[in-house]
């Protein structure tokens, strides 16, 4: 019989997934969908750190609330309303309005929270 892998390694690799998606797109120079993969990553390691913790999931996209639910530091917070922002913004908001320097700083971050991330779990 094949092992399943626990339910939040499913989140936390998927995280990592779309954290190098991020990177690609990034790359090619499409940033809105690089914000987008951005807060996905970090929604995804976020729930899949509650999920390991007994928390379950909350149905949120905000990632600010998530971050508190697992107690992130405190420092993350501004990042995460900021990230959670600009993932709605990266629908609706032409590419040309998303700057590289602000792009490159969130995966910095998504990679950041990830690391924090894998030292809880």
């Amino acid at each position: 019989m094949v092992n399943e892998k626990e339910e939040f390694e499913k989140w936390l690799e998927q995280a990592d997934i779309d954290l190098d998606s991020a990177k690609y797109n990034f790359n090619g120079e499409k940033y809105s969908v690089a914000i987008f993969l951005c807060q996905q990553s970090v929604e995804k390691g976020l729930k899949a750190l509650m999920i390991k913790n007994g928390k379950g999931l909350i149905r949120t996209h905000d990632l600010a609330k998530l971050g508190r639910e697992v107690d992130s530091p405190e420092n993350f917070l501004n990042n995460l309303v900021e990230l959670s922002n600009s993932y709605t913004g990266s629908r609706y908001i032409p590419l040309e309005d998303f700057k590289e320097k602000e792009v490159n700083s969130f995966i910095k971050f998504a990679e950041e929270v990830l690391i924090w991330i894998r030292k809880r779990i």
